[in-house]
């Protein structure tokens, strides 16, 4: 028995981890500041969509904030918005590697492992995103032993996924087999 830890860590790296706060932002010229907190980010659109400190909304062209602005607007989609913008698809996938009869039972051997589809649903590109896993799976115990819990993890991480595209990983294999009792007619010293 195996199964992926339900919650599979999508985590950013990005050099703000701070989403949504009040920030005072600075014209491409310097001349103008305003205070307000961002709702979203578009690379596509070049544009920020912020509520100001008077609680308005507004939708802003990127090009008129300060490089350093840009930049925090770039950091802010990755760390705040991944969640909300990557969409993880899980799959099974066994190979069997072996079979054999033993103790009145079929072994069947397997490699086993997940397949991760991560798609970035959202419209601006996801960088540096690393991804963590753990697969956590039983050896049943034989002949009164004690069944094992045992842990595979491992992380990847995805250089960057374009907006409206999919990338696929797969984790680590873990080794497993399959014990099913053969019917009586089969099995040594039946009737």
């Amino acid at each position: 028995m195996k199964f992926l830890f339900p919650i599979i860590l999508a985590t950013c790296i990005a050099t703000l981890a701070g989403a949504a706060e009040m920030r005072s932002f600075t014209s491409a010229d310097g001349s103008k500041t305003l205070n307000a907190k961002v709702l979203d980010f578009s690379a596509t659109k070049q544009t920020a969509k912020i509520l100001r400190s008077d609680g308005k909304t507004m939708t802003i062209p990127v090009k008129a904030l300060s490089k350093s602005d840009q930049t925090y607007l770039k950091d802010w989609y990755q760390s705040s918005m991944a969640g909300r913008r990557l969409a993880i698809r899980v799959s099974d996938e066994e190979v069997k590697t072996g079979e054999s009869k033993a103790n009145n039972g079929k072994v069947t051997a397997y490699d086993s492992r997940f397949k991760l589809n991560v798609r970035n649903n959202g419209d601006s590109i996801f960088e540096n995103i690393e991804v963590k896993y753990c697969i956590f799976y039983t050896l049943d115990g034989v002949d009164g032993t004690k069944n094992k819990d045992l842990v595979s993890s491992g992380q990847t991480n995805i250089s960057s996924i374009a907006p409206r595209t999919d990338q696929d990983i797969t984790t680590s294999t873990v080794k497993l087999t399959k014990v099913r009792p053969l019917p009586a007619s089969q099995c040594v010293g039946g009737t």
